[in-house]
Parts: structure tokens; C-alpha cells; sequence
């Protein structure tokens, strides 16, 4: 049985050396990534896109472009964890994400999204004249170092910090756009009231400790899930949020146990 490919490729300022790259491998779908705040080189970063979209096009290759906020820290980790779902929903059993073009501030966040994944990381390896890129040896697969996950029981911890999961699951079966599946976030401004809320959700036959919660923070802060700060109101309980690496973590989750065929 053919398996249906799809690279996503990272679009920095110079389209050369990533269709250097792309030009290696055999691929059903090409996904573009830029992006979605302008900043100096956007205008570089738009004609190396429109470059690049049209060459694959005349290749009759499927094309798309989808566009990432890089504003703030970490978002995209869980913006191309979102994306490399939705294209194994569509059908693509083989995703692999190309950085050979991206710029080195973009790169870390798709890296990190493809341990997640267990996705396949892409990058040329050129031959060079002078500083010019003038052709390519092979693609290399990079290493995907382990990253500690959470446990069964720390995935259960996190659903508190969704409303519904039903409703996150129709976003994907839906396609919808990333921003969608952020309204279903919640956060909590003291520990009591997460602890209130474990114990309504999902302890129903006995009271949780602070101490417990407690632990449970302290183990998925030391893999950046969650993030807790002092409330500024009474400057004594925490507020606690989930962090965009969390909310990866539990996206591929729910891929993996709900929609993966």
C-alpha cells in the first residue's frame, strides 16, 4: 500500500536551498509554513513563499500555506503539533517537518514539536561554494533526543486545565484554526480551587491534599507542562496556567487516543 507523504517545510528569507532539499525526497503534499507577524525580512520571507508554491505547483505537487504566530515563546510548539494532526487526519501517514530553510529562532519550536510527535526532522546536507549553497548531498533525519512525557496520571491532572474535550475534539475532526482550540483553556488563581476541581472531576470518592496537588505541580513544572506564579491579587496562592508545551503534550494525546486510525 503507497503511504500518502506529507513535508512540512519552514520558510525563512532564501528558497534556494530548501527546494535544494525538497527536490530529494518524493512527496504527495507540500505544506509551507511562514511567518504570521510582520517583521523585518517579511517581504523576503513572502516572495520566497510565493516562489517556492508556484514551483511545486507547476510540479503538479499539492501545496498549501499556513501561517504561525511566532510572538510568543513556545505557541509554536503547540500551533505544529495542532498542524502535523490535522495532516494525519487528512490521510498522510508519513509527516515529516523540513527546517532546512527555516530561520534559527523558528527552528528550536519545531524541533521540540516533532519529539512530541515522534515526528521526522529534515535537513540538507549542501555542498558549498564559498558561503553559496550550490547543491546537496542527502537529506539527513535528525536525532530526536528523548523527551520526558507525561505519565498516564499527569495527563489525567492536565484535562483540568480544558473546559471540554469533546468540543476540542470536534475542532480537529473539524479542522478548525489553532486559535479555536485556545477558548477551551482554563487556568486557576489558587491551589484550592484546583484542588476543588480535582475532586468534582476526577477523585469523586475522596478529598485530594494541597500536598498532592502540590506534587503533581512540582512534576509537571520540571517538564515545562505547567507554569505557576504568585496571584497578584493576594500575593499569597498561586495562579496556575498550563503552558503551550502542555497543551502540545495533550493535543497529540487526544490525537493519538481519539482520532488516529
Amino acid at each position: 500500500m503507497n503511504r500518502k507523504k506529507c513535508l512540512i517545510a519552514l520558510v525563512g528569507h532564501h528558497p534556494k536551498r530548501l527546494k535544494l532539499s525538497i527536490d530529494k525526497e518524493i512527496v504527495d503534499k507540500i505544506l509551507f509554513i511562514k511567518e504570521k507577524e510582520n517583521i523585518s525580512g517579511s517581504d523576503k520571507q513572502f516572495e520566497a513563499i510565493r516562489e517556492l508554491n508556484h514551483y511545486y505547483k507547476e510540479q503538479l505537487i499539492q501545496t498549501e500555506i499556513s501561517e504561525l504566530s511566532f510572538k510568543e515563546q513556545a505557541l509554536p510548539i503547540a500551533e505544529l503539533t495542532y498542524t502535523i494532526c490535522l495532516q494525519k487526519l487528512l490521510g498522510f501517514d508519513d509527516v515529516s517537518v523540513n527546517i532546512s530553510g527555516g530561520l534559527r529562532y523558528m527552528v528550536i519550536w519545531f524541533y521540540i514539536a516533532c519529539l512530541i510527535t515522534h515526528t521526522n526532522v529534515i535537513h540538507g546536507d549542501f555542498k558549498y561554494k564559498g558561503d553559496e549553497e550550490v547543491g546537496i548531498n542527502y537529506n539527513m533525519n535528525l536525532v530526536r533526543i528523548p523527551l520526558s512525557e507525561p505519565t498516564e496520571k499527569q495527563y489525567e491532572f492536565l484535562e483540568l486545565f480544558f473546559s471540554n474535550f469533546d468540543d476540542i475534539i470536534k475542532c480537529i475532526k473539524n479542522q478548525e484554526n489553532f486559535s479555536e482550540i485556545l477558548q477551551f483553556v482554563k487556568g486557576y488563581d489558587s491551589i484550592e480551587n484546583l484542588k476543588n476541581r480535582y475532586n468534582e472531576r476526577i477523585n469523586k470518592q475522596r478529598d485530594i491534599t494541597r500536598g498532592s496537588i502540590n506534587g503533581y505541580l512540582k512534576k509537571l513544572k520540571k517538564i515545562s507542562a505547567i507554569e505557576t506564579m504568585v496571584n497578584p491579587e493576594n500575593k499569597v496562592e498561586k495562579s496556575i496556567q498550563i503552558t503551550y508545551l502542555g497543551i502540545a503534550f495533550v493535543l497529540n494525546r487526544l490525537f493519538i487516543k481519539f482520532l488516529q486510525k
